[in-house]
């Protein structure tokens, strides 16, 4: 069957597109790459980006009221001259949620829907899909003059009295085997339609999260080089509040891997992307509700990695890495540390983790995003101590030794990261036994550690290495 060809003009945007990765190949991201990057970064996400997300957030269920959206916020007064120019961005972020729901809904009905589609019209779809979640994203601008006129919460924080953790978690840690134990079968798993680029596919799985509190679906973007066949695959987790999904040219992260034959499959984590609550921003409630919103995330990811491990094997993939970035890792880490209770298809076989810490449960106190976020203070508003989260440690940190072979374990550390603390993550790698040639250390904080393995992707080699060598 003669591959699809691709839509006119759509050359020239998968090359802009692909841009942004090879700009990170460039000079220009060694210097992005250093620690003053991170300072930057933690800054701005912290005194302006979360504030406007959270203005932003309330925006998008306010419906163009003004009284609406100053009740979401909350925000507790708005000067009488910001109020014209308020209203104008609520009507713009409204307009923009109604044309990304009909963007999705269009998407939705051509990709998994039982009509007949043009093949070659697929990457137009999403090319569309992508461009509504983009502009909604970029509606931030509507309300971005208010973390500066006015006092705008960084989350809505809900922190959850202790009762009510202990009720939903409190058996689990005292019988640790069960913690993450998978019930019945796996869900089934609903495959896309999919786009035919030159050198792979690209699908996207749904399925209904195994997590029942959490009571969503589950997606995740497939990769794949063509005639994959039994290619080794990845399952990767994103890092907090990263939204790839929701942008139209977020660089062309996979090809490494896909390049060296590998499939990969990123799951969007809970609460984020498509998997959004109304009125939140990306990740705002697992912010916003410690300890019980890592808890509930945890328990939904970590289980839902399983289900993809298991489907990546039912593909024809003999070995499997799972994996991710930050929040990303160390749901992985703590997935491998309890998959010993898993049925053998959803066991991983080897590990990435890019910026990591052994110290899940003490990052509300011990990050310094976390503590720019306000999350420390938060809890402490609440009756939360040290003490008082050391409680969910069983649940949350990973193993004290390693889960896989330490060969097959390949991590990523930010020398001076202090948002998951180095020192933690080399902890673990010694604890772990890592070998050096698996272990990556890097004179650079915990963003500028993503920027440059942009440009010096060797733990994605290795890995590589590692799933064909087994």
């Amino acid at each position: 069957m003669s591959r699809p060809r691709r839509p006119e003009g759509l050359t020239s945007r998968l090359a802009s597109r692909r841009g942004v990765d090879a700009l990170l190949r460039t000079p220009l991201a060694s210097v992005i790459a250093w620690p003053w990057f991170d300072r930057v970064a933690l800054w701005s996400l912290t005194r302006w980006f979360l504030p406007t997300s959270r203005a932003w957030a309330a925006a998008t269920v306010a419906d163009g009221s003004l009284d609406r959206f100053l009740a979401e916020v909350p925000l507790s007064s708005l000067p009488a001259a910001a109020r014209p120019l308020t209203e104008l961005g609520l009507r713009r972020i409204a307009k923009l949620v109604r044309l990304n729901e009909a963007a999705l809904a269009a998407w939705d009905d051509d990709f998994f829907g039982q009509g007949d589609v043009e093949p070659v019209m697929l990457a137009e779809i999403e090319r569309a899909r992508r461009g509504a979640a983009q502009a909604l994203m970029m509606g931030r601008a509507a309300v971005a003059n208010l973390p500066i006129i006015g006092r705008v919460p960084r989350a809505k924080f809900a922190i959850p009295g202790r009762a009510e953790v202990e009720a939903r978690f409190g058996a689990l840690a005292d019988r640790l085997a069960e913690a993450y134990r998978l019930d019945g079968p796996a869900p089934a798993i609903e495959r896309s339609r999919a786009i035919v680029w030159p050198d792979r596919l690209e699908y996207w799985l749904r399925f209904p999260t195994p997590h029942r509190p959490m009571g969503d679906i589950a997606w995740a973007r497939v990769v794949e080089p063509i005639d994959a066949g039994d290619a080794p695959s990845l399952v990767f987790g994103h890092g907090l509040g990263v939204e790839l999904e929701m942008l139209e040219r977020a660089g062309d992260e996979d090809a490494t891997l896909v390049a060296e034959g590998v499939r990969v499959v990123r799951l969007e984590a809970p609460w984020h992307n498509r998997r959004r609550k109304p009125g939140t921003y990306g990740g705002e409630p697992f912010v916003a509700t410690q300890p019980l919103g890592a808890l509930d995330l945890f328990a939904a990811e970590v289980r839902e990695f399983a289900v993809l491990i298991d489907w990546c094997r039912a593909q024809g993939s003999r070995r499997v890495a799972l994996g991710g970035t930050s929040l990303g890792a160390l749901a992985s880490q703590l997935a491998a540390s309890h998959a010993r209770t898993w049925p053998a298809s959803m066991r991983p076989d080897a590990l990435l983790l890019l910026t990591t810490s052994n110290d899940v449960a003490g990052l509300a106190f011990s990050s310094s995003l976390a503590r720019g976020i306000g999350i420390d203070s938060a809890l402490a508003a609440a009756g939360w101590t040290v003490d008082d989260i050391d409680r969910w440690r069983p649940l949350l940190d990973p193993s004290a030794t390693a889960p896989l072979s330490p060969e097959d374990i390949v991590i990523l550390l930010g020398q001076v990261d202090d948002v998951t603390p180095f020192s933690r993550g080399l902890a673990m790698a010694d604890a772990w036994k890592v070998p050096p040639e698996n272990l990556f250390l890097r004179p650079q904080g915990h963003f500028s550690a993503a920027v440059g393995l942009a440009r010096d992707p060797a733990p994605l080699h290795r890995l590589a290495a590692r799933l064909k060598a087994g």
